[in-house]
């Protein structure tokens, strides 16, 4: 499934996903077949500025979440300068920055435990304490939510150096309880 949030300006998402129906008989016509051990999803959006809609088909392949299928509604044909600017690579991007982060997160809430945000940090056990660094990432999360400079901020709450805190939010992300950070980016 798209979000408004997967898309750059100015496209916005009409039906995300569209229903059964529709998608099975865009399936087919594709000459497609989806079962349950290849879930997808079509998903309409449009360019608000011009009015342009695609029909975008998500499914898997061994890289993740990708785009498996384009369908462009009428009315007009489709001119090569206007293909070569949809932003297919930028959604498919963004889409699997949102899931990779979703499940980052997810990860960590199970192994911080109930506890996460109670009390201290305090210090890992050594660089595979999952729970410390579980509850590390929990704690980043609620920061950066609210901070450019969660890092920062975080460390002044837990009385160490900023760079302490980044440090542990890199092992953090090693072990896949935080998502990937930008490049170049420093908190």
């Amino acid at each position: 499934m798209i979000t408004d949030k997967d898309l750059p300006e100015p496209w916005r998402v009409v039906a995300s996903p569209i229903e059964q129906e529709s998608s099975t008989q865009l399936d087919a016509v594709a000459g497609l077949q989806t079962g349950i051990e290849d879930p997808v999803s079509w998903d309409l959006i449009e360019n608000a500025a011009t009015g342009r809609r695609l029909m975008l088909r998500m499914g898997f392949d061994e890289s993740g979440i990708v785009i498996t299928g384009v369908y462009v509604p009428g009315p007009g044909a489709v001119g090569i300068g206007e293909l070569r600017n949809f932003p297919l690579a930028a959604i498919e991007a963004a889409v699997r920055s949102r899931k990779a982060h979703a499940k980052a997160t997810i990860s960590a809430a199970m192994m911080a435990g109930p506890d996460a945000h109670e009390g201290p940090l305090g210090n890992p056990e050594g660089p595979n304490d999952t729970r410390f660094y579980a509850r590390l990432a929990l704690r980043y999360l609620r920061v950066a939510a609210s901070s450019p400079r969660p890092a920062t901020d975080l460390a002044k709450a837990e009385g160490v150096t900023p760079r302490t805190v980044q440090r542990w939010t890199a092992r953090a992300r090693e072990l896949g309880l935080l998502s990937p950070g930008r490049p170049g980016r420093a908190s």
